[in-house]
């Protein structure tokens, strides 16, 4: 997976979760580097992750001035409830931690879907400006 790949999912899955904790401070967000192959729906999703983080699979670590620009960027995305589906452009899961407590997340569509799956919340992209915008502020994270 490339870099800035890698680096707009952390930004993503950060933002979406400290949009979705409302102003509840984010204690950590890890990304996993490998989604195991197959059909997902919301539901396997969800289980994967959790599947993922028992068997102690490799995973990335959002923080510091990643958080930030992520923040800035989850702005272009407009919040909405999450019906469980399928989900066959499924890219990314992650586990997070706010408060102590966990909730996990997805990332599909080539970035244009959040999921907070505990939450069941989706954000998505508003239009073609905020992906452009998103697109730069990700590209960003790869220079700090």
């Amino acid at each position: 997976m490339s870099r800035l790949l890698f680096l707009l999912l952390f930004g993503l899955c950060l933002t979406m979760a400290v949009c979705q904790a409302q102003s509840q401070r984010i204690d950590s967000i890890h990304v996993f580097k490998k989604l195991p192959p197959g059909k997902y729906t919301s539901a396997s999703a969800n289980a994967a992750a959790w599947k993922l983080f028992r068997d102690h699979s490799p995973y990335s670590v959002v923080k510091g001035q990643r958080m930030s620009t992520a923040t800035e960027a989850m702005q272009s995305y407009a919040p909405g409830r999450h019906t469980f589906r399928e989900l066959p452009g499924l890219q990314h899961l992650a586990m997070g931690w706010s408060g102590g407590r966990p909730f996990t997340l997805g990332v599909a569509d080539d970035m244009d879907l959040v999921i907070n799956f505990t939450a069941r919340t989706e954000y998505r992209i508003s239009g073609m400006t905020d992906r452009i915008r998103v697109r730069a502020l990700m590209a960003r994270m790869v220079v700090e």
